[in-house]
């Protein structure tokens, strides 16, 4: 399915001269799906956010989230769903609110921090209040996706093409992953497998299991994966997916 994204404007946003501690969000998130989806010139990388109402007032307010690697992406977009009874992922046609983005040097004064160092260039979400009370309305839980769009990186020969996702809110507790998919957007088999890790300073190194579509080997090399939501978590987390293909 042809995915149609925003281009961001090219200005970014003016850097703040000194960096404070991000306010603390109204309500833990959790990432139920990290999905990738790669093709030989591109990949597009989507993470779904749950957020809750929590002690939230009602207000507009701004999400910030730090850019990925590698590099800053070539187009970026933000939905917003009302979230699914019992954690289900919206359906494919489901309605949705789009999110104004702007690009931005560092996370501003004014945004709550959702992923990544609040000091490195991201895209400022802004929410409006009347967008997300009828996103959270069904069942007091919006579904946020954030999705980006990355040229395939190159590949190495032992690390196969890498990309790093940002999960962990600096300062703040960790962050729940649920799955992680890849999915291939040729119709060939070029894509031969996937790994994911949690990486960072304090990151358990252990790999995580990866649901592939079309369904591909495993490189032999790693030994049995563990489910995300069993994974040992820490604020400083990002994950780390590497890409095998012909």
């Amino acid at each position: 399915m042809r995915l149609a994204l925003l281009a961001l404007p090219v200005a970014l946003a003016a850097a703040l001269p000194r960096a404070r501690p991000p306010p603390p969000l109204f309500a833990l998130p959790t990432v139920p799906r990290v999905r990738l989806e790669a093709a030989r010139d591109h990949v597009v990388v989507a993470t779904d956010v749950n957020l809750a109402r929590g002690e939230w007032q009602g207000a507009d307010f701004e999400l910030f989230v730090a850019f990925g690697a590698p590099g800053a992406p070539r187009a970026i977009d933000a939905r917003l769903y009302a979230g699914g009874e019992a954690g289900r992922d919206p359906a494919p046609d489901a309605a949705f609110e789009p999110i104004t983005l702007e690009r931005a040097a560092r996370r501003p004064l004014t945004s709550y921090l959702l992923f990544g160092p609040p000091t490195m260039a991201g895209v400022v979400l802004h929410v409006r209040g009347a967008s997300f009370r009828r996103a959270v309305a069904p069942s007091g839980v919006a579904r946020l996706r954030v999705r980006a769009l990355y040229d395939l990186p190159a590949e190495d020969a032992r690390t196969g093409r890498e990309m790093v996702v940002r999960l962990g809110i600096r300062e703040g507790p960790p962050v729940a992953l649920g799955r992680i998919e890849v999915v291939s957007l040729e119709s060939d088999a070029w894509l031969l497998g996937a790994e994911a890790r949690l990486c960072g300073p304090d990151a358990d190194p252990y790999p995580l299991a990866v649901s592939l579509f079309p369904k591909a080997a495993r490189p032999p090399s790693l030994p049995a994966p563990a489910a995300p939501v069993l994974s040992v978590r820490h604020a400083t987390d990002d994950l780390c997916v590497r890409l095998w293909t012909s």
